[in-house]
This record gives structure tokens, C-alpha cells and sequence, in this order.
């Protein structure tokens, strides 16, 4: 029994990694078999997830030798707190997505193309579960490219001359991103002889006197390339065009999961294998902090002067990974516990506005920010769970942006920088002027084309005419985020066993 539990996260990445070679087959001989299959997939890797995370939270960490090669020589897996509770947000989060996607897919891209999009996805669903279970930086490096490789893939499936655009620009900084990486794997390998992580961590402790200098290159490297991939400021320049550009649902796993994997994948390389104490001496933190209060700032300025509602929310992105970078840089408990936090919360709630987006464009095909006059009541199930989401970007108690906001300025107090939590203000104060006008609109105007027909002004809620699989993913992740706001302890409970682990 204990031999098939450790090979369980293994199933993780090889069951969506077959499904996807089956895609191309099925497009060809029965696409309508292509969503279902998916789906059925995903929601395998969900559930194996979820036995993972409570194995792992009742019984420690997972570990598998691929082929029976046991560390240094071989590939390790390893499940940890952080790393079981990221496995059961990706699969969950992809399985609410890909319900989404039954019609939206129809919706939005041609008919041919459907069976390489649901490839793809499942391509992407199974680098990013591989990239946060690895504890091999090389083998992390495969995962990185397998997933970016496949993330161009979902941008570009619509066809456009922007998406096409936005997917090559996507790809030529992304592949800048990788050489950085490499570049820093190939300079700890030097310096270790071991890619991984648990035995470079052993090695760097005894001999980071000797190699001062190639070390602080070694991080910055790592700082510039997980920078770009993950969309930085001011290493974002790919994202609000792949982000705005790509079909709906492609949007909503971009910005929500794939960002994140790597700033995962760099957290685990900066705090297991270079530690605290370098993490320190370097000053690379100082580096983190002053790019994640540039992003929160500059991010939401962007944000404000988008009239596109998907653009929009594209550089809201570019703000919120300042947030997660800021709690890695603090470096205290609370404020990598709060940036951990973010990371969950970030995914509901960017999962569930671009999704409201989708729905909003497949009813009424609106997709300005300045068209949403009167839509409270056209849709008032979709727009109640943008309001939501909102509410929580902008940290609104009872909402799960809320807890993760305020454990950031915890954690500025923590580490003796309390001027911190007046940018966490004046972000969230800038999320409010570019979501809370959009609300405004929506409850507290009326369409024009429309205001004639209604007796002395009075609106009518009506029912939103979407079909079940659209309209239910988007009230899930709507509750999810409610939830995350007022019951954080399951979550926190896998994340302090993280703290514990990297402090």
C-alpha cells in the first residue's frame, strides 16, 4: 500500500500527459469525445490530489524515485505541504476551467482547432503538476519548457493576428527566461555537482564561503529568468497582450496557475537549496522587495487606463505577482505564509473575473469596460460573482484578498519595514478605482438602448442566459473565494508546515 501511495504524484503528470496524445486522435475521428475525456482527466488528477494532500498532511511528505533511482542519480518526486496543496489547486482549478471550456471552446475558437486546444491544456496541466513536485532543478527546467511551450500554444489557439502576435512575443521572452534559468542550473551544478535540490542545499551550506561572488550571480540569474516567466515588473512586457489576447478560458489558467508555478519553483531553489542565511547575505531580498512595490503600483496604474476588460485584468496581474513577490522577499513567517496565502486567493479570484469576462462577451459580446451599463441586471449571477472576486482583489474583509493582504502587512512589521503597509494601501486603493466603476455601472447605471423600454427608469433583474457548464464553474470558484476569506485554516494549516519547513 505504501509503494502505491508514493507513486501517486507520479500519476499526477503521466495520466493528463497520455490523455493529450489521445486529443490529436479523437479531433480526427470524434471530437466530441475530446471535452469529455478531458474533463474525465482532470478530474482524475483531482482526485488523486486530494488523497496526496491528506496522505501528506497526516503522514509527511511523499516521496518516488523515478525507475527505482534513488537521489543523486536519479529523478526524485517530492510531495511536501507546499507542494500537495499546489497539486490539488491546479488540478482544481483546471477541472472548474475545463467544465467552463465545454462551450466556451466552441464559442470562441474554430471548430478544428478544439481537439489541439484540449492537447495542449493537458500538456500545460501536466508540466505545471510536474513543476511543482520535482525536486530535481533539471528536470524542473524540462517541466518549465513543457509548460511555457504549451501555455504559447493556448494563446495562440484563436487564430487572431493579436493572439498570433502576443503568443510569439510570449515565446521569445519566455525563451529568454529559460536561457536565464539554465544558465543558473549549469552555475550550481559547477559549483555542487548535484541538480538535486535536498543534496545542493547539503553542499552549498559547507562550501557558499568559497564562491561568494558565484553564488549572488547564480540568484540573480535565477531573480531575472523565474522574473520573466513568472511576469515581474518590469520583466512583464509578454503577459497583458497573451493574457488579453488568448480565448477565455486559456486567459483564466495563464494568469491564475501557470505565473505561479514558477515563483513556486523558485521558492523551493531559494529557500531549500540556497537557504535563508544566503537568501540574506546576498540582498537579494532588498532586489525582490523594490521590484514587487514597483509591480503592485505600477501594475494597477496600467490596470487603470485599460479600456479593454481582459486587458484590464491582465496587468491587475501584473500588480498581484508584486504581492507574492513581496512576501518571498520580506522573508519572515508571515509575510511568506501571507505570500503563499496569495498565490491560492489570486487563482479564485483571477479564475473567476476572466471567466465572468467569457460569460459576459458570449451573452452580450461586450467587451469594454465602458459597456457594462445595466449588465447587474441582465446578469445578475455572473456579475454577482464579479463582484466578488472584486471585492476580494481589492481586500475587502470577509473576502480571501482580505487575509492575505493584511498577513503581508504582518509580515512588513515582522521584518522592520512598517512603510510597506502603506503600499499595500495605496495597491489595494488603486484596485478599487479600476473595479469599483466597472460594479458601478453595473447596478447603478442603464443601458440606453434599453431605458425606453422600462417604465420610469425601473430596472429588471433577468436570468443569465448561459448554459449550466458556463454559469456553475463561475458560481463554485465565486463560493471558493468567499470561503477562503472567512475558513483560511485549511489552507494555512499546509502552509505553516511549509514555514516550519523553509524557516
Amino acid at each position: 500500500m505504501d509503494v502505491t501511495i508514493s507513486k501517486l504524484p507520479f500519476y499526477c503528470v503521466i495520466i493528463p500527459l497520455i490523455a493529450s496524445f489521445c486529443m490529436p486522435v479523437l479531433a480526427r475521428w470524434k471530437k466530441e469525445f475530446c471535452a469529455p475525456l478531458a474533463t474525465l482527466a482532470t478530474a482524475a488528477v483531482f482526485v488523486i490530489t486530494l488523497v496526496i494532500g491528506y496522505q501528506v498532511m497526516n503522514n509527511g511528505p511523499l516521496a518516488y524515485h523515478v525507475s527505482g533511482w534513488e537521489p543523486p542519480w536519479g529523478i526524485e518526486i517530492l510531495v511536501e505541504s507546499l507542494s500537495s496543496l499546489m497539486i490539488m489547486l491546479i488540478s482544481g482549478v483546471c477541472l472548474v476551467i475545463m467544465v467552463y471550456s465545454f462551450v466556451a471552446v466552441k464559442f470562441e475558437l474554430e471548430r478544428i482547432i478544439t481537439g489541439w486546444y484540449y492537447t495542449a491544456f493537458l500538456l500545460c496541466l501536466s508540466g505545471m503538476t510536474g513543476l511543482v513536485i520535482s525536486n530535481d532543478i533539471f528536470n524542473m527546467y524540462v517541466l518549465i519548457e513543457i509548460t511555457g511551450i504549451s501555455a504559447c500554444a493556448l494563446v495562440v489557439a484563436k487564430g487572431s493576428r493579436m493572439a498570433t502576435e502576443a503568443a510569439l512575443k510570449y515565446l521569445l521572452l519566455a525563451t529568454i527566461g529559460s536561457g536565464f534559468i539554465l544558465f543558473g542550473i549549469g552555475f550550481i551544478y559547477m559549483i555542487t555537482g548535484h541538480l538535486n535540490i535536498s543534496f545542493i542545499a547539503i553542499e552549498l551550506a559547507e562550501v557558499k564561503d568559497t564562491y561568494p561572488i558565484l553564488i549572488w550571480t547564480t540568484l540573480s540569474f535565477f531573480v531575472v529568468g523565474f522574473g520573466v516567466k513568472a511576469a515581474l515588473f518590469p520583466l512583464h512586457l509578454w503577459l497583458p497582450d497573451a493574457h488579453s489576447s488568448a480565448p477565455s478560458p486559456s486567459s483564466a489558467l495563464l494568469s491564475s496557475l501557470v505565473v505561479k508555478v514558477y515563483i513556486i519553483s523558485f521558492l523551493k531553489i531559494l529557500f531549500i537549496a540556497f537557504g535563508l542565511e544566503i537568501f540574506h547575505e546576498t540582498f537579494i531580498r532588498h532586489l525582490i522587495i523594490v521590484l514587487a512595490v514597483i509591480a503592485m503600483l505600477s501594475g494597477s496604474f496600467f490596470a487603470f487606463v485599460q479600456i479593454e476588460l481582459k486587458r484590464r485584468l491582465a496587468y491587475s496581474t501584473v500588480a498581484q505577482i508584486g504581492y507574492i513577490f513581496l512576501g518571498i522577499g520580506l522573508g519572515t513567517p508571515w509575510g511568506l505564509a501571507a505570500g503563499m496565502l496569495h498565490i491560492l486567493v489570486h487563482a479564485f479570484m483571477k479564475t473567476c473575473l476572466f471567466l465572468c469576462a467569457g460569460a459576459i462577451a458570449y451573452q452580450t459580446g461586450r467587451k469594454q469596460v465602458n459597456e457594462f451599463a445595466g449588465m447587474g441586471y441582465k446578469m445578475p449571477i455572473t456579475m454577482g460573482a464579479f463582484t466578488i472576486a472584486s471585492f476580494s482583489m481589492v481586500g475587502i474583509p470577509l473576502f480571501g484578498g482580505f487575509i492575505s493582504k493584511y498577513g503581508l502587512a504582518l509580515g512588513s512589521l515582522e521584518a522592520g519595514i512598517p512603510s510597506i503597509i502603506l503600499v499595500i494601501i495605496l495597491s489595494g486603493l488603486l484596485n478599487a478605482t479600476y473595479y469599483f466603476p466597472i460594479i458601478g455601472q453595473a447596478y447603478f447605471s442603464q443601458d440606453e438602448h434599453e431605458a425606453h423600454g422600462e417604465e420610469h427608469g425601473a430596472k429588471k433583474f433577468q436570468k443569465d442566459q448561459l448554459p449550466i457548464s458556463m454559469l456553475a464553474p463561475i458560481v463554485v470558484i465565486a463560493l471558493g473565494i468567499i470561503y477562503l476569506g472567512i475558513f483560511p485554516g485549511t489552507a494555512l494549516n499546509f502552509i505553516n508546515q511549509t514555514i516550519a519547513m523553509l524557516l
